[in-house]
């Protein structure tokens, strides 16, 4: 097999599980949500799989910019609901403050900041706080797993 058919098999298959391991953390999130039961397959976890599964080695898949940025943005945004009446500048001002303290904690994770939007919107509220953790490390687990798997089995596109 020539070099560049091997790296497009080996680019296929890499896709291949980068879909499967989506598929497996947003299943289990599901399970966890089901049980909880809430909706808690929100939009940004689906941001945060793509970046898990497609780009492992960005510095936005790191768990500490994961786990950080969503606490970060699901505490401002709650406090956000919770004091004001979450109106457009309260929300810019969390927003920014969101931001502003990912990056100043080197925690960067930008689904983290789509999170924010969606606290504020109404759709999470404190008790959904255990479940959004529970989710978030799945996800993570899954996502470690399989690199393991990869790194095991030589599957790197590089």
């Amino acid at each position: 097999m020539q070099r560049a058919d091997k790296k497009k098999l080996l680019h296929f298959i890499e896709s291949v599980i980068a879909g499967v391991g989506a598929l497996i953390g947003l299943a289990f999130i599901g399970l966890i949500a089901e049980k909880a039961n809430t909706l808690l397959i929100i939009a940004p976890f689906g941001a945060t799989a793509v970046l898990l599964f497609s780009a492992p080695k960005s510095p936005f898949s790191h768990p500490w910019n994961i786990f950080g940025g969503y606490v970060i943005s699901t505490t401002l945004g709650m406090f956000i609901v919770t004091y004001t009446q979450a109106g457009w500048l309260p929300v810019g001002i969390g927003l920014g403050l969101t931001i502003m303290l990912m990056h100043w904690g080197r925690v960067i994770h930008p689904p983290a900041g789509a999170n924010f939007l969606i606290v504020t919107q109404g759709h999470l509220s404190f008790y959904l706080f255990e479940p959004l953790v529970l989710g978030l490390i799945a996800l993570v687990i899954i996502a470690m797993s399989i690199e393991r798997i990869k790194k095991k089995i030589g599957v790197y596109f590089e």
